[in-house]
């Protein structure tokens, strides 16, 4: 390995904090990044990382050498960015994490299109619900639908996605259309349980006045699971619109109290560390995820589609 790719090694370790999270990050081995480091110090004749078997911290040289070689590392990465740009050609592996249904019912058909054009990239998709370390799995972008906390993160919006209520036209021939949010509590309701946790307090907003309810649920589980129970005819759900917009345009789902705002604002976001210079990959794919979520959604598009210019 040259110089350039073992100061790489070395920052990765420092930058996750860890040999394994520098090898996932990597896609080498962790006795690989060790052997690397070692042959590193070996060269530069100085002890860079005092290691414990817990943890490791960086010594003087250690601390002068990564402060320096994050610059030569971004401005390597800017030249290879204005390159690409340049030839017009994308090419390497991108890995993405976001939820089970997002992937199932926007990455998939998203990507028959994305990579059609680019047929130099690769893409890996990962689940990601919003806990997933980022940095030490070498993700290069996260699907969230929160903005991020971590102030060593960014984010873009991509659309945004509020919650839609609704229910299968044979469940409302049978009981009945409610017509104001206290009418859920004679009615079946389905509510999404993940992360140890159930979405049954539901939030209905109209004329500056905001009503919360806690709704008994006849079924709780995943949104797709939910969904489908729904389309079954087992009762009243509150979904994601990108989980249910098909549904909701074929009428095979029918949306009620339209009226109403069903809590507050939500948005699909494309996450990713904050660097200087953002790969020209991640950022031609979240460009072109934004345009195709919003053909896909185009009446919840103008707001993002202003904050976006």
């Amino acid at each position: 390995m040259d110089s350039l790719g073992e100061i790489k090694v070395f920052a990765e370790v420092v930058r996750t904090g860890s040999f394994a999270g520098a090898a996932r990050a990597l896609a080498i081995t962790p006795s690989g990044v060790s052997r690397t480091l070692a042959r590193l110090e070996e060269r530069l004749g100085v002890r860079l990382l005092n290691r414990t078997t817990r943890s490791q911290t960086l010594t003087e040289p250690g601390t002068l050498l990564y402060e320096r070689a994050l610059r030569i590392l971004e401005e390597v990465e800017e030249a290879e960015t204005i390159v690409r740009d340049h030839s017009g050609q994308l090419k390497g592996s991108l890995k993405v994490a976001a939820t089970d249904a997002f992937t199932i019912l926007v990455l998939v058909p998203f990507l028959r299109e994305f990579l059609d054009r680019h047929e130099g990239l690769s893409v890996t998709l990962t689940h990601g619900d919003g806990a997933i370390d980022m940095l030490g799995e070498g993700v290069d972008l996260a699907i969230r639908f929160e903005r991020p906390t971590n102030a060593g993160f960014v984010s873009r919006k991509i659309v945004d996605d509020p919650y839609v209520l609704c229910a299968s036209p044979d469940y409302l021939a049978r009981c009945g259309q409610p017509e104001r949010p206290s009418d859920l509590a004679r009615h079946a309701c389905l509510t999404v349980h993940a992360r140890g946790r159930t979405s049954d307090r539901w939030s209905f907003a109209k004329d500056g006045q905001t009503e919360t309810l806690h709704v008994k649920a006849r079924f709780s589980g995943i949104g797709l699971a939910v969904r489908e129970a729904a389309l079954a005819g087992l009762g009243i759900t509150r979904l994601a619109h990108y989980v249910v917009r098909p549904e909701i345009e074929n009428g095979t789902l029918v949306p009620l109290l339209e009226d109403y705002v069903l809590g507050e604002d939500r948005a699909i976001h494309a996450v990713y560390p904050s660097r200087e210079f953002l790969a020209s990959k991640t950022r031609v794919f979240i460009d072109e995820l934004c345009e195709f979520s919003r053909r896909s959604a185009p009446r919840l598009s103008e707001r993002a589609g202003r904050e976006a210019g």
